[in-house]
């Protein structure tokens, strides 16, 4: 197999973790390539060869990231747009969509056995502001408010009915897939990753009756921001990319038939991953 390298170099354990993956794969009859980074050092040399992500990503037949899930985040929609799937390997603090943690590295060794690994699908939900083109998230699509204002007054629609207004600090639009991320923190549903479903978390609702709803695939979301007030609302795109929100402005999210494959250690189901990670933090 060839192996594409994405590192997150400002985790502390990275680059330890990444000498130990290089050691297995020269022992091995695998090839890899890594990402350019000029904090590699002397890991790069003319036996190891250091690339674009692009070009890397276009050679490989599965990326190996060695960071949190926000590494893994980071390559998902390149990965989905080549068919590449990704193995992660957790240097981070949770690291839910990670196969392994840098103490269990000598699982790389049995990736091809399908005993040990499965490699799953996770849509991701596309997201439309006006008529812009669709920007697409694995985890969450995230409305808030400035940080220097009070409240954001925040409408939405599904499929063309009110389903929820309220005041508050945002919402936030997940996949199952993200349900272990943001949405969590907040008090949203842990949703099985198979399900092909949108979870909607009000973020600190001035309501004593707004709590979070779990939409199917055949729906989508329509976001607006009141204009009773002059109080900015602000998007991001899997914790990236924001961008202001008018009163003018409306955003449309649905679920989308884009996926990514992602490699799981297969003797633990995603409610018993779930259950160690936050025990063990």
């Amino acid at each position: 197999m060839k192996f594409f390298l994405k590192i997150n170099l400002l985790k502390e354990n990275s680059l330890s973790v990444v000498k130990q993956v290089l050691e297995i794969l020269d022992n091995s009859n695998h090839q890899y390539m890594l990402c350019c980074d000029d904090k590699l050092g002397d890991i790069v040399t003319t036996d190891r060869c250091a690339v674009s992500q692009t070009e890397g990503i276009k050679w490989c037949d599965v990326i190996i990231t060695v960071g949190g899930d926000g590494t893994l985040l980071n390559v998902g929609e390149m990965a989905s747009d080549f068919n590449k799937p990704i193995f992660g390997i957790n240097t981070g603090h949770l690291g839910f969509l990670t196969a392994i943690e840098r103490n269990e590295l000598d699982l790389l060794k049995e990736i091809e056995n399908s005993d040990v690994f499965t490699v799953k699908r996770h849509h991701f939900i596309q997201v439309k502001v006006n008529d812009r083109d669709w920007k697409y998230c694995l985890n969450d699509f995230v409305v808030s408010k400035n940080i220097y204002s009070n409240t954001v007054q925040l409408i939405l629609q599904s499929n063309g009915s009110q389903i929820m207004q309220f005041s508050g600090d945002g919402v936030i639009i997940a996949t199952s897939t993200g349900s272990t991320a943001y949405s969590l923190s907040v008090g949203g549903p842990i949703v099985d990753s198979d399900l092909e479903a949108m979870i909607i978390s009000p973020v600190a609702p001035h309501s004593l009756n707004r709590t979070s709803m779990v939409l199917g695939k055949d729906k989508h979301i329509t976001i607006s921001a009141s204009d009773r007030s002059d109080n900015k609302a602000y998007i991001a795109f899997d914790g990236a990319d924001h961008i202001e929100l008018n009163s003018e402005d409306e955003v449309t999210v649905r679920l989308s038939d884009k996926f990514v494959s992602i490699y799981t250690l297969g003797k633990f189901g995603q409610f018993e991953k779930v259950d160690k990670k936050l025990k063990s933090r």
